[in-house]
């Protein structure tokens, strides 16, 4: 048997197998690749977004001044009314009736009004003519007295009948649009019924939730950009108010928001994106949130040096964003992960630049 014709086949072997342990050694033994966010120095804003829904600079619930079942309903949602129109009917029967009494009431007393009138004047020509006593022209002028105080009871009570029946008449307190109509005609109310929603025409507002500790932060003159859901707008506006007071169940506070100008966009119900630039710095440092790690309430980044990576202690402005503005702990130049668990302190590494989905959001 030929040695050779033996042993070339098992020196190939051994060859190949020696070069496989030698890949997987030199993979293992070679710096892993991590992806590094560059830390660099520019303009940076802070901002706040939320979300808010426009309504009408002034809302206002229609209700009806007495309780009853509802006769007619005039006017339906989305309809503009003006100061004054009837929106509504509820039954008064019983109210109509009392201001027919009344009326019929003051005609009597107006009729016996005019008879004592007659009768003093016919007195007063007797008396002159010596054909009657003067207590007589007292009584008469007495009397005629009493029919006008009558007179004018009865017409005080057929003005309060009126004025009562016409509390069954709902009417428009202003000028505006009808945005929403909760009842139905023959639908029994009362004084706490809500029969519509109005809203001022004109100008209108956009409110918002805002977490009570932002909201101490945020500043009255703060520019506001308002941008309508489902559109590219982008429109100037302004705060026109920051709510005093906080509520217990959410913990937030409103702040409504007005746009520089009229836009056909900004109608009422519609929900809008508003950012509000609380603060700007000429030159900041920022780090993408995601790359932050908190070691016992202390913020770290990792941080690629020489080729190994190394924990590094940071400050930050906590506010609410994507990045956030380093105050301390980094330097322009520094290489951050963008992803902090890829690898432990003190491996060595082969910093990558991330990829852009990993850098968006940085402050303008």
């Amino acid at each position: 048997m030929n040695i050779r014709s033996v042993w070339w086949p098992r020196l190939a072997v051994l060859i190949l197998v020696a070069l496989a342990v030698y890949a997987v050694v030199g993979r293992a033994l070679a710096p892993k690749e991590v992806s590094v966010v560059e830390i660099a120095e520019g303009p940076a804003d802070q901002v706040l977004a939320v979300v808010g829904r426009v309504r009408p600079l002034n809302l206002v619930s229609v209700q009806s001044e007495s309780a009853g079942a509802i006769v007619a309903l005039l006017h339906d949602e989305g309809e503009q009314v003006r100061k004054g129109d009837l929106l509504a009917r509820i039954r008064s029967d019983q109210e109509v009736a009392a201001v027919a009494v009344s009326d019929a009431q003051l005609r009597v007393l107006s009729a016996q009004l005019i008879l004592a009138r007659q009768k003093r004047a016919r007195l007063s020509k007797l008396v002159a003519e010596g054909w009657a006593t003067r207590a007589a022209l007292d009584e008469s002028e007495a009397a005629a007295a009493a029919a006008a105080a009558n007179r004018d009871a009865a017409t005080a009570t057929a003005r309060q009948s009126r004025a009562r029946s016409q509390e069954f008449n709902v009417r428009a307190p202003m000028d505006g649009t009808i945005l929403t109509r909760p009842v139905d005609p023959g639908q029994v109310v009362g004084l706490s019924t809500v029969l519509f929603e109005m809203g001022s025409t004109g100008q209108v507002e956009i409110e918002a939730e805002v977490d009570e500790f932002l909201a101490d932060r945020v500043p009255i003159d703060a520019a506001v950009t308002l941008s309508p859901s489902g559109t590219a707008l982008r429109l100037p506006g302004r705060i026109s108010e920051i709510s005093p007071r906080v509520d217990a169940s959410t913990g937030g506070r409103l702040m409504r928001f007005v746009a520089n100008a009229v836009a056909d966009d900004l109608r009422p119900g519609r929900s809008v994106d508003v950012v509000i630039t609380v603060a700007r710095r000429a030159s900041a440092l920022s780090v993408p949130r995601s790359a932050l790690l908190n070691n016992r309430g202390q913020a770290e980044v990792k941080v690629v040096e020489n080729g190994r990576v190394v924990s590094r202690a940071v400050t930050t402005l906590d506010w609410p964003g994507t990045h956030l503005i380093v105050t301390s702990g980094l330097k322009r130049g520094d290489q951050v992960m963008a992803e902090p668990s890829a690898a432990t302190p003190g491996t060595r590494v082969k910093a990558k630049p991330a990829p852009d989905s990993q850098v968006a959001g940085k402050p303008r």
